[in-house]
């Protein structure tokens, strides 16, 4: 075995990911993979065999239409869960994630953003925190100087190609992950080429190691990070997210069940696509009884469609225009499979025209809610791990000053005056707190979701807002 060498699992789900990624993307991508989607639909040449293309089948892909319910379902499904600020608590020494969590400019928030997309792609993403290696023996001051932070570097599902699992002291670690990376192989200040590189992660007896592979061989030594207090690290700082748990486990991509169906959408407009265009117009058929002598007198510009000119076609000539009745079959099954999508999950695509009101939606989408509460809730537990890992490599107490939660409400709760009132009275009767109101009201949008309590009650003095 070699150390490109693929887990069985990964080997199985990287179809579903490809498909789905495809399906996200649109049309280009959809239609760049050609028969992978589209099958040649009179393959008794044997062209999709040999990998080409008869002039029939690229005028078929170019007629089909991809209409992107995946992409914008992910996109709307996102926006549900950023349509407020996350809450995020970090130490003041560890402020920099806040800009730049990942080292390469990408603050914490657009890195939750980032692998929520990937975690509906593909029901799986990954975190590795790392610090920057640097000359053994540097003073603290040197350290500041090279401006050395911690970072949470994220790898796609696709990325980790292996990993290994044991018991050990009675938990369940991580004891070996491989990852697929590239590096820069340029040749010239004009060239993009790279190359790929594994970075092989192991928890030995005496602590986690790192280690660089390129075609197959060592690449760098086998070296041990450590923490800010020069002290090995007893675990792999690498975290698992997960569709419904943030074990090594892979998850089901909650997309692709969307992503099927559109394929299959698009090869049925494909063929609804063809069918306008084969039979859709209408046919003249012309019988006469001229001889061609006589046909080339009568008509001399041949026959025209329209009712500028007249034409001559014998004493038992008559001419009829065919035109084919609508076949509906296609039609109805890409309206079937809409439907379908509709039911999976993709509400971005919901007639809007009835009466719904807002409560029934809510109901209608609960168990839409429930995936995509299930991610928001393994995302930020991942974070909050990787910022607490982080705090480690820096060598900032953290005291239980980490908090990082994504919004969970999807929707905006409606607030009228008779609840605020019902609550207010519930407040005086000494039946819930200020601060219950205080949140009803933020999670409504009444209030800033910034401000707190504390900030309201400084401006409001020794006033009792009750009187």
């Amino acid at each position: 075995m070699t150390v490109s060498t693929q887990h069985p699992e990964y080997a199985k789900y990287a179809p579903v990911w490809t498909r789905t990624r495809d399906a996200v993307k649109g049309s280009r991508a959809v239609k760049e993979k050609k028969h992978a989607y589209l099958p040649v639909p009179d393959n008794e040449s044997g062209e999709e065999s040999k990998g080409t293309e008869t002039i029939r089948y690229r005028q078929y892909i170019k007629r089909a239409v991809y209409t992107n319910f995946t992409g914008r379902t992910k996109n709307a499904l996102v926006g549900a869960a950023f349509r407020k600020q996350p809450d995020f608590v970090v130490p003041d020494l560890m402020g920099y994630l806040l800009n730049d969590a990942t080292g390469d400019g990408l603050s914490l928030v657009q890195l939750a953003k980032d692998e929520l997309s990937n975690l509906l792609e593909t029901g799986r993403t990954a975190f590795l925190v790392d610090y920057p290696s640097a000359d053994e023996g540097l003073s603290a001051e040197q350290v500041a100087m090279l401006n050395l932070q911690a970072s949470i570097i994220p790898y796609g599902a696709e990325q980790v190609i292996n990993w290994r699992t044991e018991s050990m002291n009675g938990r369940r670690l991580l004891v070996q992950v491989v990852l697929a990376e590239n590096y820069s192989a340029q040749r010239d200040e004009f060239d993009h080429t790279t190359k790929p590189q594994y970075r092989v992660l192991r928890l030995r007896e005496d602590g986690y190691t790192t280690q660089l592979y390129r075609e197959d061989e060592a690449y760098s030594e086998e070296t041990y990070p450590t923490k800010a207090d020069g002290s090995r690290w007893r675990e792999i700082p690498f975290q698992f997210v997960g569709a419904k748990n943030n074990d090594a486990t892979i998850d089901e991509a909650p997309l692709a069940d969307i992503a099927d169906v559109n394929l299959a959408h698009y090869r049925n407009s494909a063929d609804y696509e063809e069918s306008c265009f084969i039979v859709g117009q209408p046919s003249l058929f012309i019988t006469h009884s001229l001889s061609m002598e006589q046909w080339q007198q009568y008509n001399p510009q041949g026959i025209k469609l329209g009712s500028r000119s007249g034409h001559v076609l014998g004493d038992t000539g008559s001419a009829t225009l065919l035109q084919a009745n609508p076949n509906q079959l296609v039609m109805e099954a890409m309206k079937s499979k809409e439907l379908a999508m509709v039911a999976i999950g993709a509400r971005i695509i919901t007639d809007r025209t009835g009466n719904e009101t807002a409560e029934g939606a809510r109901i209608r989408f609960a168990s839409e809610n429930s995936v995509l509460g299930d991610l928001v809730g393994n995302l930020s537990e991942a974070l909050e791990v990787c910022v607490n890992w982080v705090a480690e490599f820096m060598g900032v107490p953290v005291n239980d000053d980490v908090r990082f939660k994504i919004n969970n409400e999807f929707y905006d709760k409606s607030v009228d005056p008779q609840l605020i009132m019902s609550m207010v009275t519930l407040l005086d009767r000494d039946i819930i707190g200020e601060a219950d109101i205080f949140d009803r009201l933020k999670s409504a949008g009444v209030v800033d979701p910034m401000r707190t309590l504390e900030m309201v009650k400084e401006e409001r003095g020794t006033a009792n807002p009750l009187i």
